[in-house]
């Protein structure tokens, strides 16, 4: 269950925070603002929160910093940040250092609220093993990394890159009815939407582009099954082929090695 949720949001911006409070007050969550990172760590010390929203670029304590303290103090509660288009390959770093997921202003209320739902279910579950650690199986050939609990990419014989769903990604979406693909020679930068994900509870859940590329290989499956994307995102779920732009400079970017 995500209703009543305890979400902490954290936004210098008085008007960023009124909006999220509003857009999820209206599924149930219970919602404290503050304008600080130094306020967030009171909150955060007293054990409240279990989901926390912050932005990426606050005066004094930043959202990587806020992030490093709430992975310290409370590791299993899921931080979401929320970035610019200019801080969004930052914002992908942030995700190898822990955080749950991101999201890019200006957002809409779908989108918020998928992320959102992710992040809470997560926080409900109890799990032996750790959602984030790497899946090997699936497709076997060229060298897998892993981008937290996000997604995967599979450097493959040929120096393209496969891409598909982390499992804790894929477990906290729901019932997938639709699967927005890009189109084969579009360019993605890395950082920017790579594709989203509709569900069967009118979410959008968005899926950002670990590298820079041109899309050389859509797995069409997905059109006529997009559960497949949740049932086997190891394998057979699969989502694009990139032919990477600068693959090395960017997995050491983001200390994927």
């Amino acid at each position: 269950m995500t209703a009543d949720t305890k979400v902490l949001v954290v936004d210098d911006e008085q008007v960023v925070l009124d909006s999220v409070r509003k857009h999820l007050k209206r599924e149930g969550y219970d919602i404290q603002t503050v304008l600080s990172g130094d306020e967030a760590i009171e909150i955060l010390d007293s054990g409240w929160p279990e989901v926390v929203i912050t932005d990426l670029m606050m005066p004094g304590m930043d959202g990587l910093e806020l992030l490093e303290r709430v992975r310290d103090a409370s590791p299993k509660v899921p931080v979401i940040m929320i970035t610019g288009f200019a801080t969004m390959r930052t914002a992908l770093q942030a995700l190898r250092q822990g955080a749950f997921d991101y999201i890019a202003k200006p957002f809409t209320r779908a989108e918020l609220q998928g992320v959102v739902v992710r992040a809470a279910r997560q926080a409900s579950q109890s799990r032996e093993c750790d959602a984030t650690a790497p899946h090997d199986d699936g497709l076997g050939l060229g060298l897998r990394h892993h981008l937290g609990g996000h997604c995967w990419i599979n450097v493959e014989p040929d120096g393209s890159a496969r891409i598909g769903l982390e499992p804790s990604f894929a477990n906290t979406m729901g019932e997938v009815t639709e699967v927005e693909l890009p189109s084969v020679g579009d360019y993605l930068e890395q950082g920017s939407v790579c594709l989203r994900f509709l569900t069967a509870d009118t979410r959008s859940h968005t899926l950002w582009s670990p590298l820079s590329g041109s899309v050389v290989e859509l797995n069409e499956s997905l059109r006529e099954r997009p559960r497949l994307a949740t049932k086997d995102p190891a394998g057979e779920g699969w989502l694009i082929r990139l032919e990477p732009a600068n693959l090395q400079e960017e997995l050491d970017g983001l200390n994927l090695t």
